[in-house]
């Protein structure tokens, strides 16, 4: 009988842990400084077309601005391929640092496989992107807005997951303490039964 008042000792603390736990770490945010300023990765494809040929180029601009709209000159950026179809894509660009009218030119070669070429600028804290397609492949399924990259959520906690409260902890560790529980009973009425 001790060692099931002892199971359940084990078990009661981890309950009392993982309630602890799931409100500690319900309120736990991670605070970043926020850009100042945005970048935007255009580039010279006629008209409104995402489309060059296969083998093809197209001219780059990456704009950068403070957040008050005027250009920033002499922020170090760094554009290239983020994803490809093929190898053979690749992208040069005119200088790592902007000029005084906030630009860095580049040129984007397509490669020779027919698919989607994405290009990221990284300017430290601001990023850009640019998708192409090459000759006749499908539109990519979640193209990028020049200006515009989707970034994971972070610092948030269970949040980031849909867990409000981090509840799946809670459960989680109920389980585990709950089988531990049933195996040390087992274990019990087992021996228990041998000595008689």
């Amino acid at each position: 009988m001790k060692w099931f008042s002892f199971s359940l000792k084990v078990v009661v603390l981890a309950v009392a842990a993982a309630l602890i736990g799931s409100l500690s770490v319900r309120d736990a945010a991670a605070n970043y400084p926020q850009p100042s300023g945005s970048a935007t990765l255009t580039g010279s494809l006629s008209g409104s077309s995402t489309t060059a040929s296969v083998g093809g180029s197209t001219v780059l601009t990456l704009t950068v601005v403070d957040s008050s709209g005027n250009p920033v000159e002499g922020k170090s950026c760094e554009l290239y391929i983020s994803s490809q179809p093929g190898t053979d894509a690749a992208v040069t660009q005119d200088s790592t640092a902007t000029d005084a009218s906030g630009v860095i030119t580049g040129i984007l070669y397509v490669g020779t496989t027919p698919g989607t070429v994405k290009v990221t600028a990284n300017c430290g804290t601001l990023f850009a992107g640019f998708s192409v397609v090459a000759g006749t492949a499908a539109a990519p399924q979640a193209p990028l807005e020049p200006g515009q990259i989707t970034m994971p959520p972070t610092g948030v906690g269970p949040q980031a997951y849909g867990e409000p409260n981090g509840l799946g902890l809670v459960i989680a560790l109920l389980a585990g303490g709950l089988t531990t529980l049933a195996a040390g009973s087992a274990l019990f009425l087992r021996a228990r039964r041998v000595r008689s």
